[in-house]
């Protein structure tokens, strides 16, 4: 079986007050993770999922949401301030 990750969309800018989800899917993994980048810094740990459970939660706000409803697929709700 091949392995890959693919993510929709690849790249998400909000504005404010807007409402946005964004999908990872990983092909022959059991583990799911996310990371964000502000404009201009550098890239900062957020989740991570190994079959279905999390594992890790660094110290993230309260509008960015995951949930994972399989061990191949992971959802990050985010929810602009």
């Amino acid at each position: 079986m091949d392995t890959g990750i693919t993510q929709t969309p690849k790249y998400l800018v909000t504005g404010m007050g807007s409402k946005r989800m964004m999908k990872r899917e990983h092909l022959g993994h059991d583990s799911l993770y996310w990371l964000r980048q502000k404009a201009k810094k550098s890239l900062v740990f957020m989740f991570y999922y190994n079959c279905k459970e999390l594992v890790d939660n660094k110290t993230v706000p309260s509008h960015f949401t995951p949930e994972c409803p399989d061990s191949s697929r992971l959802y990050l709700h985010v929810f602009a301030l």
